[in-house]
């Protein structure tokens, strides 16, 4: 009997691994924002940050050590041009508004694209934005 309920665990735990994703490599840069920005729904003040995923589509913000400062939906994007060894995050920006946009993780194929929010989309309905992008380092 013990026997066969150990049997059964080892297959779920074996199914479990497998079912697990492969992007999960836990990449993760950090890097100095000396501006206050948005990401999803949510405000930051300048400060430095991480940025990490938990899946193919879902980026983390972390910020002193603390794992969850934020997350949001992205999408993800490959580019021709991109070095996979360069970290960097690129912001739009409005007026005086700045909106994480893509996030280039080296480690991961491509690079992450944030859903624009709701209030992103509506100053872009007013305005034309500008690019910003921040070097970061990566984390080991």
């Amino acid at each position: 009997m013990t026997k066969q309920m150990l049997l059964k665990v080892a297959a779920v735990m074996i199914l479990g691994m497998l079912a697990l994703p492969a992007f999960a490599q836990n990449a993760a840069i950090t890097l100095n924002i000396p501006f206050s920005f948005q990401m999803g729904n949510k405000s930051y003040p300048a400060g430095a940050y991480g940025f990490t995923t938990i899946r193919e589509d879902v980026l983390v913000l972390t910020k002193d050590g603390r794992v969850n400062q934020g997350m949001s939906l992205a999408n993800h994007i490959a580019s021709q041009q991109w070095n996979d060894r360069r970290a960097e995050v690129r912001f739009q920006c409005y007026e005086q508004e700045c909106f994480v946009s893509q996030v280039w993780i080296p480690g991961i194929d491509g690079g992450l694209e944030l859903r624009p929010s709701k209030v992103e989309q509506e100053l872009a309905a007013r305005t034309t934005g500008k690019y910003m992008a921040l070097l970061a380092t990566p984390q080991r």
